[in-house]
């Protein structure tokens, strides 16, 4: 059965039935009832590309996901699908597992199903990435990092500032040797500029910079704990506080550090950014610097659409606020 079928049996042309299924011109109350019922009875459904391919719209987002299974890009994921749900989008959802050439691959494989537009995720940039985005003809907002180097609208967290004021917090609680756990530059938002946040708020202190102090891992819970057994192995430089870069390396850093005999934050305080549910119920519940991202998944989705809307995509470049939430992980110095 196809809309010439339907057009004969209705007596009427296909451009009447066509008017009738997508409601874009007047049709007689009576022709549009018949129509609608022979569409009713014969359970035609229009061939949805055919229109996608007619309209050049096929209402469906590509997102591109790192990671699934993290916290953060499950809330940020939330808050893309009630905005894009509210807007009749369709999702076309990948997860790279965090590899650059997976990225790339399904940023070519988005652009050959002609979505209207692309979310993504990104953890880092490299060269590749920038030639396949340059070639892109939908709009597409970088979810995570700055935009710049790909020449594209972006959201991302304001990470530099947040571990800078987190680490003047625990100055300001008398520390001065503050560890830090940490993970590779490759993520800049999170690698580098939390790192760098970290660097610049003991240099604004006039505390010197012991590299010793500072180790470099990726996200999983084995580096937490890895980083630190490494911190407490040197005797002589102990850490009075630990500044970990994210949650996941906060949790298990801290189990670490009661396995080894120290008490938190008596011995030891312990501070991280991002905040999921899990840190209000870690002993003791652990002091962070909070991000909304069930807002900047909102956000972002809707600085796509009217991208897509407009047809104009413009090359903002937004970063989002924190929040410190005090738990009792970190203490002053005085308890030492």
């Amino acid at each position: 059965m196809n809309i010439k079928d339907i057009a004969k049996m209705a007596g009427v042309s296909i451009s009447t039935v066509s008017r009738v299924i997508n409601g874009t011109a007047y049709v007689s109350p009576e022709t549009k009832e018949r129509v609608e019922e022979i569409l009713k009875d014969t359970g035609y459904r229009p061939n949805s590309l055919a229109k996608e391919l007619q309209q050049n719209k096929t209402n469906t987002i590509g997102v591109i996901l790192p990671r699934i299974d993290l916290g953060t890009f499950a809330n940020m994921f939330s808050g893309v699908m009630e905005v894009l749900t509210a807007n009749n989008y369709n999702i076309l959802l990948s997860n790279t597992g965090g590899l650059a050439s997976e990225d790339i691959r399904y940023l070519n494989l988005l652009n050959e199903k002609r979505v209207d537009g692309i979310l993504f995720f990104a953890t880092g940039f490299i060269k590749e990435h920038q030639e396949v985005i340059s070639k892109l003809r939908m709009p597409v907002a970088i979810v995570g990092q700055s935009g710049k180097f790909v020449n594209r609208q972006a959201i991302f967290l304001d990470s530099f500032a947040a571990a800078k004021a987190m680490v003047n917090y625990l100055i300001s609680l008398g520390h001065t040797r503050i560890g830090c756990i940490a993970v590779d530059d490759y993520d800049e938002n999170i690698g580098l500029q939390r790192k760098q946040g970290y660097i610049a708020a003991l240099k604004e202190h006039n505390i010197p910079i012991d590299y010793d102090l500072i180790v470099i891992d990726d996200f999983e819970y084995d580096s937490g704990k890895r980083g630190a057994e490494a911190l407490l192995s040197n005797k002589a430089k102990i850490p009075t506080a630990i500044f970990c870069i994210t949650d996941r390396l906060a949790v298990s850093a801290s189990a670490a550090v009661l396995q080894a005999g120290y008490k938190i934050p008596d011995d030891i305080s312990i501070a991280c950014i991002d905040d999921p549910p899990l840190l209000s119920f870690t002993y003791p519940p652990l002091t962070t610097m909070s991000f909304d991202y069930l807002e900047m998944g909102r956000r972002a989705s809707k600085m796509l659409i009217d991208g897509i809307d407009s047809g104009v995509e413009e090359k903002e470049q937004v970063a989002m606020p924190y929040t410190l939430e005090v738990r009792q992980s970190t203490g002053g110095i005085y308890l030492h």
